[in-house]
């Protein structure tokens, strides 16, 4: 686990820039819905918030998300995400760990919400999405996320083929895949859904349908889930 964890760069490189990414907004667009005010938690310095039995819907876990951990543990994390956000490659790394430790306890499920103001990221869902259908999904999600500092800087599509071809993936299928409308659509439902649920940056997260926000550290994560 220590190997793996260490290929991701560590949590403390990553804090720096935690605070500016998260706020980026996900759309400029007012007919968005907002999230419902915010409670915090006193004793953890998290605050929550509660959803309604629509979003309930919606995150309720489904077997077309790309999952890991336990589909019968009694926590669901659901994550909406962006390859290309900074502050998603440090919960990424966080993700990686704990559905490693809390295996049995927990079932992480990762949703696409590609930011517009981030040239690459739709892009790299969609990569990701082609390589899933090859059954290595979760593979070139790691390669991406831990990679991402390398492709944001340009000729991002050279280098996620090349992340193809060091999976082995077949590269014939690949090509058709990333062209699929219903590929395209997959991500895209995804981002719908996010905004459905009001969510405006990334991560955000759920955590048993309950929007966690504040969660600053790997302690402060693994925590939350254990409390639930």
């Amino acid at each position: 686990m220590n190997k793996r964890f260490a290929l991701w760069g560590g949590l403390a490189l990553a804090m720096a820039v935690v605070a500016f990414a998260m706020v980026r907004f996900a759309s400029e667009d007012p007919s968005v819905p907002q999230a419902e005010p915010a409670v915090a938690n006193s004793d953890t310095g998290i605050t929550v918030n509660s959803v309604d039995r629509d979003a309930a819907d919606i995150l309720a876990p489904r077997e077309r998300d790309w999952q890991k951990g336990n589909p019968d543990a009694g926590v669901v994390v659901v994550k909406y995400s962006d390859f290309q956000c900074p502050a998603c490659r440090f919960y990424a790394s966080m993700d990686d760990q704990l559905s490693q430790e809390l295996a049995e306890d927990a079932l992480f499920i990762y949703r696409h919400f590609p930011l517009r103001n981030f040239q690459y990221s739709r892009l790299a869902a969609r990569f990701s999405e082609a390589a899933g259908r090859q059954g290595q999904f979760w593979e070139m999600h790691d390669l991406i996320f831990i990679n991402q500092q390398r492709w944001s800087r340009g000729d991002a599509e050279s280098i996620f083929r090349v992340f193809a071809e060091s999976l082995e993936l077949d590269m014939e299928q690949l090509e058709r895949d990333l062209e699929d409308p219903e590929l395209m659509e997959r991500i895209e439902s995804d981002y719908r859904d996010g905004q459905r649920l009001g969510v405006r940056a990334v991560p955000t997260i759920y955590i048993n349908g309950v929007h966690a926000q504040g969660i600053n550290s790997l302690e402060a994560y693994r925590d939350l889930i254990l409390s639930k």
